[in-house]
């Protein structure tokens, strides 16, 4: 089984057991993991950072990025590393060709990271930190009456290459 098929299974089997243990929540999405699943796309290519970020600060790493670097975007979801077998909550950048740069995992025992996630508009990123007062979206969802697991994504959030390619 490769990264992307693992981190897909660990993900579904997490999604698959949170539904059925939340039978209360009558949210169109009962966990992060099946938002994800429903609306993420997988990112198997990395390339090397133009910055090293500070170690387990992703959202802050990848947030602070969007303002030196224009061109990137600003990814979040969930990232698996086969040396941890983990799947581990996770923000990234990706490029036009949709390449990970990862400021956070960087070095030879994160090359074989695998991703999956969701491309944010950069403007929805920015009001989601203004209105949570933090770094990350999908895990701060909680500070937004989780609105996101309520309704799933207003149209603005993703972005436009993404938003396309879901349809």
């Amino acid at each position: 089984m490769n990264n992307l098929d693992r981190l897909l299974a660990i993900l579904k089997e997490q999604a698959d057991l949170i539904d059925k243990l939340n039978t209360r929540s009558n949210y169109r999405y009962k966990s992060t993991q099946r938002l994800v699943l429903d609306y993420g796309k997988p990112f198997v290519t990395k390339v090397k950072s133009p910055f090293k970020g500070e170690p387990k600060l992703c959202f802050k790493n990848c947030f602070q990025a969007l303002w030196k670097y224009p061109k990137l975007s600003y990814c979040e979801g969930f990232g698996y590393d086969e040396d941890v077998d983990l799947v581990i909550s996770h923000a990234w950048l990706a490029n036009d060709s949709l390449e990970v740069i990862d400021p956070t995992w960087i070095g030879e025992r994160f090359k074989d990271s695998t991703y999956l996630g969701i491309i944010f508009n950069r403007e929805f990123v920015m009001e989601m930190a203004e209105k949570t007062r933090s770094y990350g979206i999908l895990d701060s969802d909680y500070m937004n009456e989780h609105q996101l697991k309520r309704e799933g994504f207003p149209p603005h959030a993703l972005l436009h290459k993404q938003a396309i390619d879901a349809q």
